[in-house]
């Protein structure tokens, strides 16, 4: 069994690493990782926050803050 370093299994296969690049940077994977982050933030933040309804807000406004930035930046259009 051979194995590969890195260095030259990006040089000889340079499309297929394109390939993934690409699938990796499809908006569904932003949106996913902006969910999670905002998940990871609910859970962080649920001792500081005294309201549910706050938390709720809180998050709410940072999911669609980001999400809004990364529009304006045509981000999701460059990359889907």
């Amino acid at each position: 069994m051979r194995r590969y370093g890195r260095r030259p299994i990006t040089q000889e296969e340079r499309e297929l690493v394109e390939e993934i690049f690409n699938i990796y940077s499809l908006q569904i994977f932003l949106l996913f990782d902006l969910c999670l982050f905002t998940l990871f933030l609910g859970i962080l933040l649920f001792p500081l926050v005294p309201s549910l309804w706050l938390l709720f807000l809180i998050l709410f406004l940072f999911f669609i803050t980001f999400f809004l930035l990364l529009k304006r930046l045509d981000y999701f259009d460059k990359k889907s």
